[in-house]
């Protein structure tokens, strides 16, 4: 591994054109850098059933972090950081107190007790096509608990009431098992404590032996700057917000015109 690279790329904004798709020439190059022996991953806030079938367009050597770095691929097998009964009972008062719903995801699974507006669920659908493995159930709160040995992450969406938003995020902020982060004002994202893209990184470096110096990470969002920041050579992408570029080592272009490939075609040249 002296000579290898651990490259990760956040999937929406970033390496995909859109919802659904990776265009023909990033497959190409990420595959030409699998072949020679590089890592890659796609990191997400997606449950891994969902990013599964992302990764599957760039073909079997993708690996895939998930959940925003609660599960991720390694070695053959997948590792997993939980919510937790506790976690998952101070986001369910805390969205109850705000007249919001969440959701909570396992690696193919999608939990409420309140189902979410029509235009998430509408929105939802928009990132889960027909060919997805992924089953949805509707749960009372003590059954909810009893999946916990499963849920690795939870979503609180708001469409309309930034302020129900924001005092649900103040409160779990607040929550010791928690941590809070949002990859867009409308959503709360929410993975067990000390856990993020950024800390999968740091346990794939570990596992690899693979230095910060040689770990490429690419992103959009304010989700991926932990992420960034754990890679010796961070790429905004020029469709990210202020806050990323400023943070990144470096810039290419937007994810509609390739950024991700025309990084890696003119690093690894």
């Amino acid at each position: 591994m002296d000579n290898l690279y651990l490259i990760v790329s956040d999937v929406d904004g970033t390496l995909a054109y859109d919802a659904a798709t990776i265009s023909a020439g990033t497959k190409a190059a990420v595959n030409r850098l699998l072949a020679a022996g590089h890592l890659f991953y796609l990191a997400t806030g997606r449950m891994y059933n969902l990013a599964a079938l992302m990764a599957a367009q760039i073909g079997p050597g993708a690996e895939i972090i998930a959940a925003n770095g609660a599960v991720y691929d390694f070695g053959g097998s997948r590792v997993h950081h939980l919510l937790g009964e506790p976690a998952i009972t101070a986001i369910e008062a805390a969205c109850a107190a705000h007249d919001l719903a969440a959701l909570y995801f396992t690696d193919d699974m999608v939990y409420y007790t309140t189902p979410p507006a029509q235009a998430i669920q509408d929105m939802l659908t928009h990132f889960a096509p027909a060919s997805a493995q992924v089953g949805v159930e509707q749960l009372e709160a003590a059954a909810l608990g009893q999946r916990a040995g499963a849920i690795a992450n939870a979503i609180v969406f708001s469409l309309d009431d930034p302020v129900g938003l924001a005092a649900v995020a103040a409160k779990l902020k607040r929550e010791p098992a928690l941590a809070v982060s949002a990859s867009d004002p409308t959503n709360l994202e929410l993975i067990p404590h000390q856990v993020d893209k950024a800390n999968a990184i740091a346990e794939l470096q570990a596992k690899t032996g693979i230095p910060p110096a040689r770990t490429i990470a690419f992103g959009d969002g304010l989700n991926d700057l932990g992420m960034l920041q754990a890679a010796g050579i961070s790429v905004a992408m020029g469709n990210a917000v202020p806050a990323v570029k400023a943070a990144a080592r470096y810039q290419t272009v937007s994810n509609k015109e390739d950024g991700v490939a025309q990084f890696l075609n003119h690093f690894f040249a």
